[in-house]
């Protein structure tokens, strides 16, 4: 959240130091955007945080479909509970 805050910010600074500075400060601000985007330590930081995002993405999917296992299972087993005459799939016996 962060850096989108920033990118904004930039990307306001940007646009305002170019319209009243003229084509040639816009010109120079956006190359300097560039050339920091393209710095191999910039590419690195982005390359980490995408990894981490992903990792963290799997914990949370694993963490999901785990849930969702055991209260299925919860749910079949509170079925059988209060409906003992129906068999696993939930049809008359």
């Amino acid at each position: 959240m962060k850096g989108k805050f920033l990118f904004l910010a930039g990307t306001a600074t940007g646009f305002v130091l170019g319209s009243k500075a003229g084509r040639q400060a816009y010109d120079r601000l956006s190359a300097k955007a560039h050339e920091m985007w393209g710095d191999p330590a910039t590419q690195k930081v982005i390359s980490q945080a995408e990894t981490i995002a992903r990792d963290a993405a799997s914990v949370a999917q694993n963490k999901v479909s785990d849930l969702l296992d055991r209260t299925e299972a919860s749910v079949k087993k509170e079925q059988h509970h209060t409906n003992p005459t129906t068999g696993a799939d939930g049809h008359e016996m």
